[in-house]
């Protein structure tokens, strides 16, 4: 009998973890909705529609391409100053856009 209560105890705190685990993991998909939808929301605010922000947790990895290389400071420095993101980092094409416009 002993063995039996012991198991039912077992169980009952293993479902217990899964419960405490599914918690955690709505609280992270929701904190990751609310820095995603912040960092994109300032982005097009700020003119920078070309930059994509992929959001892992309140993690942010800028990507897209920019004119120029202060654009690209200008876009992290912005999204590091938004309640909630912790890390920036960039992965942004810099440049023209390869199709010229110099005179032919």
């Amino acid at each position: 009998m002993w063995k039996k209560a012991v198991f039912g105890t077992a169980s009952a705190s293993f479902l217990g973890y899964v419960v405490w685990v599914s918690c955690l993991s709505s609280v992270r998909h929701q904190i990751e909705w609310d820095v995603a939808t912040r960092v994109a929301s300032t982005l097009e605010r700020t003119g920078l529609t070309e930059v994509v922000p992929v959001v892992d947790g309140r993690d942010v990895e800028l990507r897209g391409k920019v004119p120029s290389a202060s654009e690209a400071w200008r876009a992290e420095r912005i999204v590091r100053m938004i309640r909630g993101v912790r890390v920036v980092r960039t992965d942004m094409l810099v440049g023209d856009d390869g199709r010229g416009g110099g005179d032919t």
